[in-house]
């Protein structure tokens, strides 16, 4: 059935007032768009007539020079924003960073130079008393300390052992070569030259990986290299004496589950075994409440978890955990102290 003409014109009609109605639509879209590009051109003419007319003046700061490495330092402005970076980098264009690292204080990246330069960046900063208000150096002494170690690591990778504890590379070598090969295979680049940083050092040395980086794997390498002088004795918070029983049992596969005793309480103290275990499992508190009997035994090798929790304080006696530690220690001949959180010193 066709349309009759009154149905085509009403048709005709919608169409046309629809075709009205986009046009208006598209020109007023035009002009507001218009309209705003005016007003942004004028906002943006205005800032950088200010901004080049009145330049901000950026108040002095600080000047911190940190430690970073036994071969770097950084360098971070006090307060830490972007003005005082940008002016911070401006002050050492000169001097050539070897990277950047983020810190948790600032908007920005603080530069790291080489121990090298540290005296060149210390002469640009203190010659920019119009800027800088202070420099905080580093302390001679911690500084000569950090000279010295990487002297003694010949600054290249070649170690000179400087003390009777000390390792060879060759006597480093061969320990890890005695480790089980799945364990070495496990190893990141990274967690191998963690272990041969302790090895070096004759086992007596503090891991500061961050959380998750493999600190407890490096720690069972360097044990597994001292097992056979004598038993091992890990310390760690309570929650974690079944993770490291775990962990050894699954990394050193001379040590069989009978081998690897954990102390709950004082039913579990291992003067009452008829044979010493190869490893002892204990907690900070157990090791306190059993210290006498802990001290009568020889250990080879000394593991102390979350060593941050080990602080020395100003006070006449230092706390019953605390004190157990450290009597222990004194008759260990290899330490591993592993704690990813910096413990912040108060002296």
């Amino acid at each position: 059935m066709g349309l009759t003409e009154e149905q085509r014109q009403q048709i005709e009609a919608n169409r046309q007032a629809a075709l009205a109605k986009r046009k208006a639509f598209l020109e007023s879209q035009q002009q507001q768009q218009q309209q705003l590009l005016f007003k942004c051109q004028k906002l943006s003419h205005s800032r950088y007539s200010s901004s080049t007319s009145k330049p901000a003046l950026i108040p002095k700061f600080v000047a911190r020079l940190e430690i970073c490495s036994p071969d770097s330092f950084s360098v971070v402005p006090i307060p830490s924003d972007d003005d005082t970076f940008s002016a911070l980098n401006g002050l050492l264009s000169d001097l050539l960073p070897s990277h950047f690292t983020q810190i948790s204080t600032a908007v920005a990246d603080a530069s790291v130079y080489h121990l090298s330069d540290y005296l060149r960046v210390l002469n640009c900063l203190k010659a920019a008393s119009h800027q800088i208000a202070d420099v905080e150096d580093i302390p001679w002494n911690t500084l000569k300390a950090v000279e010295t170690m990487m002297l003694a690591s010949g600054g290249g990778g070649t170690w000179t052992p400087t003390r009777p504890e000390h390792l060879t590379d060759e006597q480093v070598e061969d320990l890890i070569a005695k480790l089980p090969r799945s364990l070495v295979d496990a190893l990141m680049p990274f967690q191998l030259d963690g272990i041969r940083f302790g090895l070096r050092r004759g086992g007596r040395c503090l891991i500061a990986d961050d959380m998750g980086l493999g600190k407890t794997l490096q720690a069972i390498a360097i044990a597994g290299c001292f097992m056979h002088e004598g038993p091992i004795l890990v310390v760690c918070p309570a929650v974690l004496r079944f993770s490291w029983a775990e962990e050894l049992e699954r990394w050193l596969p001379c040590c069989l589950p009978a081998d690897i005793h954990v102390v709950f309480g004082h039913q579990d103290n291992p003067v009452h075994l008829t044979r010493c275990p190869r490893v002892v499992v204990i907690s900070y508190t157990m090791l306190n409440r059993l210290k006498k009997n802990m001290i009568e035994r020889e250990w080879a090798l000394l593991i102390v978890d979350e060593s941050h929790h080990v602080r020395c304080t100003k006070k006449a006696k230092e706390s019953g955990e605390t004190q157990a530690v450290l009597d222990v220690a004194t008759k260990v001949k290899h330490i591993v102290l592993l704690s990813g959180t910096p413990s912040l010193s108060r002296l």
